[in-house]
This record gives C-alpha cells, sequence and structure tokens, in this order.
C-alpha cells in the first residue's frame, strides 16, 4: 500500500476513534442523548470499514471494544434506571449486523479480485497471442523469400517442360504463404491495443483503387455504387479490411458472377457493402454470420477499433451481401 494511502487511513482511524470519545463524553453530560449516540457509534464504525476493509485481527479487535465500550454505557444507564434492560439486547443484535455488513465487503472484495485476475490473465494472453503471430509472421518472410528466389532461379536454368510446370506450383504455394505472412501481421496490427490512426478517408476513392486492383486478376463481373463518402479512420487498415471481403467474395463466386461494392452515407455515420451472385457463406443459423475464417477475423478487429459492426446476410439475388458499418466522425 502507498504510504499516502496508510497516512490517509491512518488519519480517518483516529477522527474516528476520537468522534468515539467525544460520543461518549456527551453521554456523561446529556444521558437522555443514549440512542442517538449509541446508533451513530456504530453507524461510524460501519462507515469508516467500508473506506478501509480492516484485517480481521483488527475488525475482531475494533468490534470487541466497541461492544464493550457500547454495552457497558447501556448497562450504566439500565443500572441507575435511565433505560429498561432489555435496551441491552440491541448490543449483540448491532454487533451481529456488522458481522454481516463485513462479511459482505470482504465477498464483494474478494469477487472483485477474482473478475481482476482473470482480466489480467486475459489482458497477458491476448498479448502473448499478438506477439506469437507478429513473431511468425516476421520469421516466416525471410525463409519464404529465400525459398522463392532459389525456386526462380531452378526455374529459370531449366528447359522448357522440364519440371517447369511442377515449380509454378511451389512458386504459387510459397506465393501464398507470404499472402498469409502477411495477413497475420495484419490482423497483429488491427488487435494492437495502441488507437488506430484516424484521418479523413474517401471511400469512394478507396473502393474505386480496390477494385482497380482485383478487377485485371480475376474474371468476374465488377459494379461500382461509389459516390463521395468521406469519414474518420485509419485508411490502412479500412482498405485491408474491404480487401479481406473482396477476397471472400472473389471465393465463393465462380468466373462470370458479377461482385458489387457500394458505399452510401447513413443516419450513424457510413455504409461499405461487398455483394456478390456465388453460393454465399455457411451461415449459423444462431446468429447469422459466416464461419471464422483470417480474412473475416481481421474485418472485424479492424471494426472494432473503429467502433463499427460487420453484418452479414444473403444478398437480394442470391450469394451475399456483407457491410461494413462505420460510425460517423468523432466531433473535434
Amino acid at each position: 500500500m502507498p504510504a499516502d494511502r496508510r497516512g490517509r487511513d491512518r488519519a480517518l482511524f483516529a477522527g474516528w476513534v476520537l468522534f468515539v470519545a467525544c460520543t461518549q463524553l456527551v453521554l456523561l453530560v446529556e444521558p437522555h442523548l443514549e440512542t442517538v449516540a449509541f446508533h451513530l457509534v456504530w453507524i461510524s464504525m460501519s462507515i469508516v470499514y467500508g473506506f478501509q476493509s480492516w484485517s480481521a485481527r483488527r475488525t475482531a479487535a475494533v468490534l470487541t471494544t466497541v461492544t464493550l465500550v457500547t454495552g457497558g454505557t447501556m448497562a450504566a444507564y439500565a443500572w441507575h434506571g435511565h433505560l429498561g434492560w432489555d435496551e441491552l439486547a440491541e448490543v449483540p443484535l448491532m454487533a451481529l449486523v456488522f458481522l454481516a455488513m463485513a462479511w459482505h465487503v470482504r465477498r464483494r472484495a474478494a469477487a472483485l479480485a477474482e473478475v481482476r485476475t482473470a482480466a489480467e490473465r486475459e489482458r497477458r494472453a491476448q498479448q502473448d497471442k499478438e506477439l506469437f503471430v507478429r513473431t511468425c509472421s516476421h520469421e516466416m518472410r525471410t525463409p519464404l523469400t529465400v525459398a522463392r528466389c532459389y525456386a526462380e532461379l531452378v526455374q529459370g536454368e531449366l528447359p522448357a517442360g522440364a519440371g517447369r510446370e511442377d515449380l509454378d506450383v511451389v512458386l504459387d504455394e510459397l506465393d501464398r504463404l507470404a499472402r498469409l505472412s502477411g495477413r497475420l501481421l495484419v490482423l497483429a496490427d488491427a488487435y494492437h491495443p495502441a488507437e488506430p490512426e484516424h484521418g479523413p478517408v474517401d471511400l469512394d476513392a478507396l473502393v474505386h483503387r480496390t477494385v482497380q486492383r482485383w478487377r485485371p486478376a480475376t474474371d468476374r463481373h465488377w459494379h461500382l455504387d461509389a459516390p463521395a463518402v468521406r469519414i474518420e479512420g485509419d485508411e490502412s487498415r479500412l482498405e485491408a479490411a474491404l480487401d479481406a471481403l473482396v477476397e471472400n467474395a472473389v471465393k465463393y463466386t465462380a468466373p462470370g458472377d458479377a461482385i458489387t461494392l457500394r458505399c452510401r452515407t447513413a443516419r450513424h455515420g457510413a455504409e461499405l457493402d461487398v455483394e456478390d451472385t456465388g453460393v454465399g457463406f455457411a451461415h449459423s443459423p444462431a446468429t447469422g454470420l459466416a464461419g471464422t475464417g483470417l480474412g473475416l477475423a481481421i474485418v472485424r478487429a479492424v471494426l472494432d477499433a473503429h467502433a463499427g459492426e460487420l453484418t452479414i446476410s444473403p444478398a437480394p439475388h442470391g450469394g451475399s451481401l456483407l457491410r461494413m458499418r462505420l460510425p460517423a466522425p468523432r466531433p473535434a
């Protein structure tokens, strides 16, 4: 416990002891105030206990002292005929009430300590997971790059048709691992406890860039509905989330299917849709959300950092509709 906290506790306890002593002195002069003074002593003790949460030994010592002092005072008044002997029953009753209060305070403190311990354990586990993901992602890059360079070197030295197709498969798989490594790093960054780098983001420009990047590599019909929409957010993370949704749309569609990207201003902020005419996700009947892939984990992490949300539903013309809802810009 810090020294200043110990000093405050001592001062509070000393002040309460002085208050009790003054109360007992007042009773010597004004015996008719016995009922008020008696209850003030017990109430003030409960209040001080709530602020300090005494140890079991100190609680027992203080409770015994107060019981003897107040009980002795009550017995003296009964002996002189100021009150009936039946009034002494209040002393053990007040002691029992105090013990019940102390038990509840200790029980609540123990429950809060368990919650704090569990939260700290969860925080450390999350930090360990982020560190593991980040370390793996960084460590994978060098061997993947080296392996790809050697594969390209061997492929360049082979004559046409002499195993070059097999090396194409090797290069494709190495590229796939490199993309996975990059996604793991994006996921770790998305869950990083630091605040996103908020700034103005033109969603329409973001949507156009994404389509321009994906259109040459996929045999899909791309449709755009992107008027000028501006929000506050981390543009790089939002772009990674949109890429993940587009990749999922490509994954669940076939050549010739349509993929539509649209953004618009909404009452709560802005909405960014990725809609396709493919086979759709395998939805959970309980939540309506798709299975937990790495891409969707990235999207949810990015939206959590932006106080947004992701909804997944069947598209009106078949396929899936994935919608990112982003809040309005925060006031300055």
